[in-house]
């Protein structure tokens, strides 16, 4: 597992080098370091290490290339924001790669404990990110996140030991029965429900997702998601689909799908509308694990997803001066920054499904594998509120396109956050005609 060594280095020298290094070289060396972990990723052959504690397999391959791809993607585009700020580029981006540690850790191993650990490690620095502006909705938002982060460790860690008391052993798929192994299971699934922000676990996400610094928020949003639903999956396949799993997962999903879009309608401010729209992806991903094949079904999910949330989350960055951006902000944004509004845009029709943006095949996948698994209501339901989401995607494109801009002047977007968003979009664009391109990827080999 070379790419967590590369990763832990790329954090620990850039902690150690804003004490002697500029700013500018701290940014390029971790960004060579997320880069060099990626290569990692896709080129390393398979391999296991410490006793199989973490497994460099198909799932963490590539769930995890999603992830650190997410921390990537918000160095690049976070420059413009972090300046306006005041925040300090060595402190932002240590923590970005310590908690891209964490996130690869925890797709990486079938081990539970070890989760726990990958959990922590991808938190820890999330918490300090989340309070980087150092006001008072930055540090509201890093202490809501990290006081009902605890209460889901804690969850987490209570379902750890039930589950070793009724299997005696800390790994994934271990035999187990009885109320014991079910409690612990179920423990076990609402601390990862929490990083998922599944219902009744996610209520956190708006007001983080709102208060934190909108390149945080950007990682937070596609990285630690699929860091998420990698231990997710893991777990789910491991104890075997039906019975009392099916009872667990159904409800959260429809409470997740409902809730999500619903609140989203109500919404003004335009990352606390993409924090609820979070809440709802999290609950289409969450279909594919009730599927026979669910592992590609989700990759796929989990890479056009965090490429379109991402890439909106990229125009946002670009607008908010600090205080947050409300639909104002938003207003009139073709006449300030055409290219701002059509990457926009593309974010939001891909976010919203429809083809033939890559958001319409993970979309499409994740459905075929609930219908798989007859899961028919719940694929009418997320069709039904896919339909609702659609109208606020829609709702916030029109703000951009058809309505005078509150405020004036030409936005200036740096070179290296045109051209990463400009990549962004190009690959929406291309994978939503070429799907197969990447589709093997998540299935393996």
């Amino acid at each position: 597992m070379t790419a967590l060594v590369v990763l832990f280095l790329t954090g620990a020298l850039a902690a150690l080098g804003g004490l002697w290094a500029s700013p500018r070289a701290v940014k390029q060396g971790v960004r060579l370091g997320l880069l060099l972990a990626l290569g990692l990723l896709l080129f390393a052959p398979s391999s296991s290490a410490f006793l199989g504690l973490f497994v460099l397999d198909p799932l963490a391959r590539a769930i995890g290339f999603v992830a650190v791809l997410a921390a990537l993607f918000a160095s690049l585009v976070g420059c413009r924001y972090l300046e306006k700020t005041g925040i300090r580029a060595f402190e932002y981006h240590a923590l970005l790669a310590f908690s891209a540690m964490g996130a690869l850790a925890m797709a990486a191993t079938p081990n539970l404990a070890v989760i726990l650990v990958g959990l922590e490690l991808l938190s820890l620095p999330l918490y300090a990110l989340a309070a980087l502006r150092y006001d008072e909705k930055s540090e509201e938002a890093a202490l809501k996140y990290f006081l009902l982060g605890a209460v889901a460790a804690a969850l987490y860690f209570y379902g750890l030991v039930l589950y070793f008391g009724a299997t005696g052993s800390f790994a994934v798929g271990a035999v187990g029965e009885g109320p014991l192994f079910a409690a612990g299971m179920i423990l076990l699934l609402a601390g990862l429900f929490f990083k998922a922000a599944m219902i009744p676990f996610g209520w956190w996400a708006p007001d983080v997702y709102q208060g934190a610094p909108t390149p945080v928020t950007l990682y937070m949003a596609a990285g630690v998601k699929a860091a998420a639903f990698a231990a997710l999956l893991r777990v789910v396949v491991g104890a075997g689909y039906g019975g009392v799993w099916v009872a667990v997962l159904a409800p959260a999903v429809l409470l997740t799908v409902v809730y999500g879009n619903l609140a989203a309608l109500a919404q003004s401010e335009a990352k606390r509308l993409l924090a609820y729209s979070s809440i709802a992806h999290a609950g289409y991903l969450a279909l594919a694990l009730f599927g026979p094949e669910p592992a590609p079904a989700l990759g796929y999910y989990l890479l056009a997803y965090a490429l379109s949330t991402g890439l909106a989350f990229a125009v946002l960055a670009q607008l908010d001066e600090g205080e947050g951006v409300a639909f104002g902000a938003v207003q009139g944004l073709i006449r300030r920054s055409p290219m701002l509004a059509g990457m926009l845009l593309i974010a939001l029709l891909s976010l919203a499904g429809m083809p033939p943006l890559v958001g319409f095949w993970g979309k499409y996948l994740v459905f075929v594998e609930a219908a798989r698994a007859g899961q028919y209501a719940l694929l009418v339901i997320a069709l039904l509120t896919a339909a609702v989401a659609a109208y606020y995607y829609l709702r916030l494109a029109a703000f951009a396109f058809f309505l005078p801009p509150e405020r004036e002047g030409v936005l200036e977007v740096r070179p290296l956050a045109s051209f990463t968003m400009g990549l962004v979009a190009f690959f929406i664009l291309a994978l939503g005609f070429f799907p197969q391109a990447v589709y093997g990827f998540f299935a393996g080999p």
